[in-house]
């Protein structure tokens, strides 16, 4: 690596490193140098001693003014993320086109005001109609937060397909099939009614989650179900500026208004679908489901969330495998097709990717191999589903995709017009994070708009289970 013909930015008049604008590359390429537990070490190396230090007041922290260039050497011979870095091997290679763009759909859906804020559970209807936030988190650790960060809500349905993949870990994607189907209902999420007169249509809707909830660890005590599953959620948001946590009054309310919900348990025991050997078992499994609903997050936690399902399963940040590859392959095929209540469809036309909604007002949008997304503004469209987080993931494909069937070389694509227009020739996302349906890297592939179009696509969703997009 030739650092002074790669980066001259960094050099001073006497040759040395200047940290300050080394760092602030680390920053415009979406990297959190000083939020990012993963460059802790760095940091430390890169510490002030008493005299030769320069505060920047942006970061506040005290830093070496200036390195030499050999330090810097060894740095990035020690540290394999800051050689990916300056080797530009990160997802989202034009970080500052990308936030321009995202900030640009962010502020105009500001002045949206349709929608409704959700009453049927009453912990969710003191939100308010201005509350609006977007997190971005890429494979590689790459963020972004725009808006009301800083404020919480539950989770809610963007649970269900968290809790199922827990499940699948635990007892098998295969025998938990047996209880669940795999099918879009085309009813709406809390409809009480059999797949084919016999398990629930998928784990997404209301029926299904119960269902899997019964199925979570049924030997344990309740707390120790709770906590099996409560610790899997904060190992997949691990990396976030905080902890999730959970929302005892949420909770209580979910109880107390859940009727519909009471009323499906009994429906499952009545079916034997779930197996409650008394009404009081019955009520552990609904205060779980309601549990589950009640956990407290923000947006930065679920772009994290996301991120880590986009990347197989493992936390992008801890490296710890959360969720098996194989059913967050699962997770993520269920989200595509069934995330979106009885929007799904028209979702999966629309926008392509996989994603589930929650009545909070949050959208939770996985982009395999490259990152995720988390919105939440609470009124809601006719569906269930936020309009200002439905409306930004459209415009943002708009701008960056033709959605899952894509056939150019990267999976947002590319919309010529806008890249003409401000002049920017490379494309948006780095090409080892595009693979096809078999796994295959396209950098190796002869021919990649014939492998990637729609006829195609088929014959590769027969290699591979995982839609890899």
């Amino acid at each position: 690596m030739n650092l002074k013909e790669q980066f001259p930015e960094f050099y001073t008049e006497n040759e040395d490193i200047d940290v300050e604008k080394f760092v602030g590359y680390l920053y415009r390429c979406g990297f959190k140098f000083f939020r990012d537990e993963r460059f802790s070490s760095i940091v430390n190396e890169l510490t002030a001693t008493e005299n030769n230090d320069v505060f920047l007041q942006k970061y506040n922290v005290s830093l070496k003014q200036t390195i030499t260039e050999s330090e810097l050497v060894h740095l990035v011979e020690k540290y394999s993320l800051l050689k990916s870095i300056l080797d530009g091997h990160y997802a989202v290679q034009d970080f500052h086109l990308f936030k321009q763009g995202v900030c640009e759909i962010f502020e105009e859906l500001k002045a949206e005001r349709s929608g409704k804020i959700t009453t049927y559970i009453p912990g969710l209807a003191h939100y308010s109609l201005d509350n609006w936030s977007v997190s971005f988190c890429s494979v590689d650790g790459q963020m972004l937060f725009l808006g009301d960060t800083d404020a919480t809500f539950t989770i809610q349905s963007a649970m269900k397909p968290i809790l199922y993949g827990i499940v699948c870990d635990l007892m098998g994607y295969k025998e938990v099939h047996k209880y669940v189907g795999k099918e879009p209902s085309g009813f709406g999420f809390n409809k009480i009614t059999l797949g084919h007169g016999t398990i629930p249509h998928n784990p997404l809707i209301n029926i299904g989650a119960i269902t899997i909830a019964s199925l979570c660890a049924p030997e344990l005590d309740m707390y120790e179900r709770f906590n099996l599953a409560f610790k899997k959620y904060q190992a997949l948001t691990v990396g976030a500026r905080k902890p999730i946590s959970f929302n005892n009054m949420v909770f209580l309310s979910e109880k107390q208004s859940g009727h519909r919900n009471y009323a499906i348990g009994h429906y499952l025991v009545d079916k034997g679908v779930v197996k409650a050997s008394s009404t009081s078992k019955l009520m552990e499994i609904l205060d779980l489901y309601f549990q589950m609903c009640s956990i407290e997050v923000d947006t930065p936690s679920m772009a994290i969330a996301a991120a880590n399902l986009a990347n197989g399963g493992k936390n992008v940040f801890s490296g710890e495998q959360v969720i098996s590859e194989e059913n967050t392959q699962n997770m993520l095929t269920l989200m595509y097709s069934c995330g979106m209540y009885d929007y799904s469809g028209e979702w999966s036309f629309e926008v392509g990717l996989p994603a589930k909604s929650g009545v909070s007002g949050l959208i939770m949008v996985v982009l395999p191999d490259i990152g995720g997304l988390a919105m939440w503004s609470p009124p809601l469209d006719k569906f269930g589903n936020s309009v200002r987080g439905v409306e930004f993931t459209k415009r943002l494909l708009t701008n960056y995709s033709n959605g899952y069937y894509n056939s150019s070389l990267h999976p947002f694509g590319t919309n010529q017009k806008k890249m003409r227009k401000t002049g920017i020739g490379k494309q948006l996302f780095h090409p080892k994070h595009i693979h096809t349906q078999a796994g295959q890297d396209l950098s190796t592939m002869s021919s990649v708009a014939t492998l990637l179009n729609p006829t195609s696509m088929k014959c590769f969703r027969r290699l591979r289970r995982l839609p890899r997009f």
